[in-house]
């Protein structure tokens, strides 16, 4: 009754009561088995239950509908069988099981010729019966960062089917734009073909009523089986095939404008990085928009260079079955989108984005008008016009054509006039979007004015002299040329998180870094100044090669995972060594966070998490290092560490505080840029860590370096430089530090070299140089710094 009343935290446990106990357990599963046997009768339809060992928490509940002996029994459900490990509670189990503690009872209920006493200690060794209700369809338990339009592209197949899960859900789903973490949804039917009626041989299952028994082999509870791995073989360097990254977008509009998304993406990443201030971090991404940012990036870099230059007007509609669709808007003049709910609208958005990311150094300007493309100025694109109102957007437009058709040479061609590179700007393409019809005549001529019109007509009869494109359920026709095609199309979803991508990317505000105290000077200690430097170069600390107590995964260098105590897998190394990282960097994460983040299959990540288990072994005592996860949170053994942690490890004061031996110890273990050897396409879930890694070696350098110029110490000032750059190549604090070391030298020609590369780089970039970087360069070039007035 305590343990009861407790949820399983607090048990009476009374001297020899559990003597006897597994003696009992298996004596009463003899019997019951043997009882069993004489009465069950064969099912078509549900297999018979398997010993479940080392499980991971169940996303999806099965779809069969189970056929029994007991038809008629409202209750009729499927067992599942659990073998107890030690620390196994009838809490947990619920909790694992059913996502619900307080649901222990039924697990006891089911096993109560086993467990003599319900409320006790599980006796590791014994198998459990875990009763799992058969719901009618499919259901899902909603995990962090899932989205419908995600959860309809993993198990609809199509990201646009997301009304269907709505509509499957009443009363639970009344915002598609919010659903909360632990719901359990329940998915639409698939078109999967029912499965196959067993042979008459096969093994007997257990009515509902009747007492389930698993039947366990000595050797099935001594191994550990291994998953079998998918049909599709890739080499450990091979990047996730587009069908990894494709299922991690919101939905689904094209290799191509999903790469030219990636690179619009990374160019303000690399942006923000070029300013990140000292003790500052990059604005992390919202965990809702980690797995698309990385599709992004994963899409960016599996894109092969385009064939040939096409006209920037010509954008990608989707694909058909001979390949695909292409629709040049300048020439069509007008084109019209007809469709219904909403798919105008996502259509017409797909071709703005397609425009602006396609080539960024083409000369071209694109107006969206209407409150449905407002999300767009999180592009930051000095190319997209984006506006509130149509009537203000029909304006400019009639002012561009007027203006064009009034000063038009009459002996130019466009052509010619766009080849001119003094008139080349002002004849750039004028692409107009608009989000309903206009409401009155357009100007006439556009296409020789350089200007074109994408109307959203909805269900509105099209104009006559527009080139339609109708949209019906995920299939569109070009009536231009009769072109059946599955259209491209930025959904609601999708508009919602490529907004977070691109507002997290544009940001100028970086938050404080962990690595950085800020706290005021008055209530820190004095900070160790640098010693000059007695040796030599050689003499200062590089990365230990010694073999650790326990497993560690060295990430700043190539990534490698020393100190294991089990055999290294004969494949898919790299993939172990990227699951530990992620392990380590997010302990107590479930099965289905993993294999989002990873981009992988659940059965490739299973594969290769007994890879790793088996590679990372026990430790002295024989814990596992990587233990199962029967509570459905995946944790390594507390011994598991990576170098990374090590570095915070010494920079624990702040790298602003400790002394100059932490700072060098520090940066003596960067061994090479974080992550050298990952694949293009791989570690896209660590882009923050890199990002850290990185900013954390850079500030270390510039305050060990800054440290060592004032006291005269330009060798150490040196090595700390070059530790650094294999990190953060070109980084502008630091040709600020090489900067001020050319300068203590008297390197004139090595100090104009290096204030030539930071200005071109902040061109190159398109950022401004920091306030300090400007002072310090007026004060080595014109020999001081010029006089600033408020």
């Amino acid at each position: 009754m305590l343990a009861a009343l407790t949820q399983q935290r607090w048990r009476l446990r009374f001297p020899g009561l559990n003597l006897f106990a597994p003696a009992s357990s298996v004596l009463a599963t003899a019997i019951v088995g043997l009882v069993a046997g004489q009465v069950v009768t064969p099912a078509p339809a549900l297999a018979a239950p398997s010993i479940e060992v080392a499980s991971q928490p169940a996303q999806v509940v099965g779809d069969g509908q189970a056929v029994s002996s007991h038809p008629a029994n409202p209750k009729a459900s499927e067992v599942r069988n659990h073998l107890v490990r030690p620390g196994d509670d009838l809490w947990t189990l619920a909790e694992h099981y059913y996502h619900d503690g307080s649901r222990w009872r039924e697990i006891a209920a089911a096993n109560q010729s086993v467990l003599l006493e319900s409320t006790d200690q599980l006796e590791p060794g014994t198998v459990l019966a875990i009763p799992q209700p058969l719901p009618p369809v499919n259901a899902v338990v909603v995990q962090p960062g899932d989205t419908l339009s995600g959860l309809a592209a993993e198990h609809l197949a199509d990201a646009d089917r997301w009304p269907e899960i709505a509509e499957a859900n009443p009363g639970r789903v009344d915002d598609p734009n919010t659903i909360d973490v632990g719901w359990v949804l329940t998915m639409p039917g698939s078109d999967q073909p029912e499965p196959s009626v067993p042979a008459e041989d096969s093994q007997p299952v257990l009515g509902p009523d009747d007492e389930q028994v698993p039947q366990v082999s000595v050797g099935e509870l001594a191994t550990c089986p291994v998953p079998a791995d998918p049909p599709i073989t890739r080499t450990e360097t091979q990047p996730p095939s587009a069908a990894a990254w494709t299922a991690a977008l919101p939905s689904y509009f094209g290799a191509t404008l999903a790469a030219g998304l990636g690179g619009a993406y990374l160019l303000r990443r690399r942006q923000q990085s070029a300013t990140r201030p000292l003790g500052r971090r990059l604005p992390p991404m919202p965990a809702t928009a980690i797995a698309t940012s990385g599709a992004l990036t994963a899409a960016f870099e599996a894109e092969s260079a385009p064939a040939g230059q096409m006209p920037i007007t010509r954008v990608l509609l989707g694909e058909g079955s001979n390949g695909p669709i292409h629709c040049d808007l300048e020439q069509n003049a007008l084109t019209w989108l007809s469709a219904a709910d909403g798919d105008d609208i996502a259509a017409a958005t797909a071709i703005v984005l397609a425009l602006v990311s396609a080539a960024p150094e083409a000369a071209i300007t694109v107006v969206a008008a209407g409150p449905e493309f407002g999300w767009l100025t999180s592009m930051d694109d000095p190319r997209l016009v984006v506006l509130e109102r149509v009537d203000d957007a029909l304006q400019q437009l009639d002012d561009l054509v007027e203006a064009r058709a009034t000063s038009r040479p009459d002996d130019m061609t466009l052509s010619q006039l766009r080849a001119d590179p003094a008139l080349a700007d002002a004849w750039s393409p004028f692409v107009l979007v608009i989000a309903r019809p206009p409401g009155r005549p357009l100007p006439t001529a556009l296409s020789s004015h350089g200007a074109c019109v994408v109307i959203c007509g909805g269900t509105d009869a099209p104009v006559v002299s527009a080139s339609t494109i109708a949209i019906d359920h995920q299939k569109a026709e070009y009536l231009p040329t009769g072109a059946v095609f599955e259209p491209y199309l930025v959904s609601a979803p999708a508009r919602r998180v490529l907004t977070e991508v691109f507002e997290t990317a544009s940001l100028t505000e970086y938050p404080s870094a962990p690595w950085w105290d800020e706290r005021p000077d008055a209530q820190l200690p004095t900070v160790l100044r640098v010693a000059a430097w007695s040796g030599s170069v050689e003499e200062l600390p590089v990365a230990s090669t010694i073999e650790p107590e326990h497993p560690m995964l060295k990430l700043l260098g190539p990534v490698e995972l020393i100190g294991a105590r089990g055999e290294i897998p004969s494949r898919a190394i790299k993939q172990c060594e990227e699951y530990c990282a992620w392990l380590l960097e997010n302990p107590g994460g479930s099965a289905g966070m993993m294999a989002r983040a990873l981009m992988v299959a659940e059965p490739t990540r299973r594969s290769n998490m007994c890879r790793l288990r088996s590679w990372l072994g026990s430790d002295a005592n024989g814990a596992a290092y990587l233990p199962d996860a029967y509570t459905g949170r995946i944790m390594l053994h507390p011994g598991v560490s990576s170098d990374w942690e090590q570095l915070r490890l010494c920079l624990s004061g702040g790298v602003n505080r400790v002394g100059d031996a932490a700072l060098v110890e520090a940066l003596g273990m960067v061994r090479g840029a974080p992550m050298a050897d990952a694949a293009p396409g791989q570690w896209h879930w660590a882009e923050q860590l890199r990002a850290d890694i990185c900013g954390t070696i850079r500030d270390c350098a510039v305050v060990l370096g800054r440290r060592a110029v004032a006291v005269g110490n330009l060798e150490l000032a040196q090595w700390a430089l070059d530790r650094a750059q294999v990190a953060a190549p070109e980084d502008e604090l630091l040709l600020g530090v090489q900067i001020q070391i050319a300068h203590a030298r008297g390197d004139r020609a090595q100090l104009d070299r290096l204030v030539l590369q930071v200005t071109r780089r902040a061109r190159m970039l398109g950022v401004d140089l920091a306030d300090e970087t400007v002072t310090l360069l007026q004060e080595v070039v014109e020999g001081r710094a010029r006089l600033r007035r408020a």
